[in-house]
């Protein structure tokens, strides 16, 4: 089996989407995958929708906390080899030196945190980002990563975005 790929998930707050990566790769990536999120300004905890969503997936989110981005950008850091952000706020902003060169992508997930309306429609806002992300992180998982590096690697993701 080849060494598992890298990958960072990056939300503005690394609350809701990012997390949601997070633990859906590490779910259905079979070990193939080493997977982390961060954000540039990240909460203090996971967003409690989020938290309930997984929790109810059967989902164990007792490791995942909201962490900066400033964790991954130094000597010691994981080597990332892709870093991928969910967050068209994200897309132009000025991003950290990746001391390991990882293959950049850019894919936009709405943020549910904004939807108004009685707590259904808060709840529907998140089980739809949940869905997006699960199918996101199916066609991740479907990749053939043993195969794929920098360019190659790069010219995937981006066919699979949503």
């Amino acid at each position: 089996m080849a060494e598992a790929l890298n990958v960072l998930f990056v939300c503005p707050n690394n609350a809701t989407r990012s997390i949601f990566a997070e633990a859906l790769l590490n779910r259905v990536g079979q070990g193939r995958f080493r997977v982390f999120s961060a954000g540039p300004e990240p909460r203090s905890a996971i967003n409690p929708y989020v938290a309930e969503t997984l929790r109810q997936v059967g989902c164990d989110t007792s490791e995942q906390y909201p962490k900066s981005w400033d964790k991954f950008v130094t000597p010691n850091a994981p080597r990332l080899d892709v870093v991928i952000t969910l967050a068209d706020s994200l897309h132009k902003r000025q991003m950290p030196i990746w001391y390991s060169n990882p293959v950049l992508v850019h894919w936009h997930i709405t943020d549910p945190e904004p939807v108004e309306g009685d707590e259904v429609a808060r709840i529907s806002a998140y089980r739809r980002c949940y869905g997006t992300i699960e199918q996101q992180m199916l066609k991740l998982a479907g990749l053939n990563t043993e195969t794929l590096h920098g360019e190659s690697l790069g010219r995937a993701l981006n066919t699979i975005k949503p």
